[in-house]
């Protein structure tokens, strides 16, 4: 009897083999379909082998044989291509991008394969030497994009500015490889991921503030110029601001002192206070020089563009920092840019309007319409 069980138990496994060594031969890439049967064969093959290992009459040379083939095919035919594919998927890295081929699957269905390839061979319990060979290329992968990420940090000066478009679209490919490499069972490769995109996102912030600041204490041309290049990218800014409120959740939920300011709540902050000395500023400009003609009035229709970018950071901007304690008056600078348009207005009433002035009164109406209460 105990020999029918053990010949049965290696027919099976034999059987298990076969099937496993036939999905995705000579793949150069895989279908959904394919990913989703060989995780399926993989989770029969490691129960197949525990319950053969529990029984003490099956023999146990056939069933290390069996593990051997199977973790050779994923070494050598499955895994590589898991790996290279799921690598030139992710929007950012070292090596060339690929796009998705027709009917192929996700990076994250290609993470949850390489995961899966973990959880097999843990539970089969040979060796690790297939999973370390993994971990090694995930860790070369999450070093290109930490690599990625430090290039931010890198400015030539203090009166240098980061490039906030580049800035904001790499942390929202960031959060992807994040979440990527957390699907494929690299935690603390994904965890650095965070940790970088973090930093370097407080330090934009208080970059940002610092810019805002000069413009305020010296508005030159100078100044002017990155500001509008800071809030030129107001999309990938609000972006990076968000970046900054998301850490600093989590650096609650873990604990921090309540009654301690985090590292992004002080960037925040510097970030509002820069904000609301350079809005304030700007105000005043466009104030003085609202019906102005020549180089005056060019400049302060640059200047309305710039107030009405400041206006949409503001507008999503409040609630966050609000939150922390910290006050933007948004309703103050949304009445002083109706009381412009309203100045603008009056003038151009009293007799044939000047195409500045309609220019200047389509900018503000522009700006005002989203936030006007």
């Amino acid at each position: 009897m105990g020999g029918y069980k053990s010949e049965r138990a290696r027919a099976s496994i034999d059987s298990i083999d076969r099937q496993i060594l036939k999905i995705g031969a000579g793949a150069t890439v895989w279908s959904e379909e394919a990913l989703r049967r060989l995780c399926g064969m993989l989770r029969v093959h490691s129960v197949a082998v525990r319950d053969a290992r529990a029984d003490m009459l099956t023999i146990r040379g056939p069933i290390w044989r069996s593990v051997e083939s199977v973790s050779g095919h994923l070494a050598s035919d499955v895994c590589p291509v898991f790996l290279d594919r799921f690598e030139r998927m992710l929007p950012m890295g070292d090596r060339s991008q690929a796009r998705r081929a027709d009917g192929e699957a996700s990076v994250i269905q290609y993470a949850e394969a390489i995961a899966m390839v973990f959880s097999w061979e843990a539970t089969v319990g040979k060796h690790v030497l297939l999973r370390a060979s993994i971990q090694k290329r995930l860790a070369e992968i999450a070093a290109a994009w930490q690599r990625r990420i430090d290039e931010h940090l890198r400015l030539a000066n203090e009166a240098d500015i980061p490039d906030f478009r580049h800035l904001g679209r790499d942390i929202l490919r960031a959060e992807v490889a994040e979440w990527a490499l957390s699907q494929a069972g690299a935690p603390e490769h994904s965890a650095a991921i965070l940790q970088r995109a973090n930093r370097v996102a407080r330090d934009a912030v208080k970059w940002a503030a610092r810019v805002f600041e000069r413009f305020r204490a010296t508005p030159d041309e100078l100044s002017h110029f990155d500001a509008v290049a800071t809030l030129a990218a107001v999309d990938e800014l609000l972006v990076v601001i968000l970046r900054v409120h998301d850490s600093d959740r989590m650096e609650r939920e873990a604990g921090s002192h309540p009654f301690v300011l985090t590292i992004g709540e002080q960037a925040m902050q510097e970030f509002a206070t820069g904000l609301a000395h350079m809005t304030g500023r700007y105000l005043q400009i466009a104030d003085q020089h609202l019906l102005a003609d020549g180089a005056a009035g060019s400049f302060v229709s640059s200047v309305l563009r710039v107030l009405d970018r400041i206006l949409r950071v503001e507008h999503l901007l409040a609630p966050l920092v609000d939150a922390l304690g910290i006050k933007l008056d948004h309703a103050g600078t949304v009445a002083r840019m109706v009381a412009l348009q309203d100045r603008l207005r009056a003038r151009m009433a009293k007799g044939d309007p000047s195409p500045d002035h309609v220019a200047r009164f389509d900018i503000l109406e522009a700006a005002l319409g989203p936030v006007r209460t």
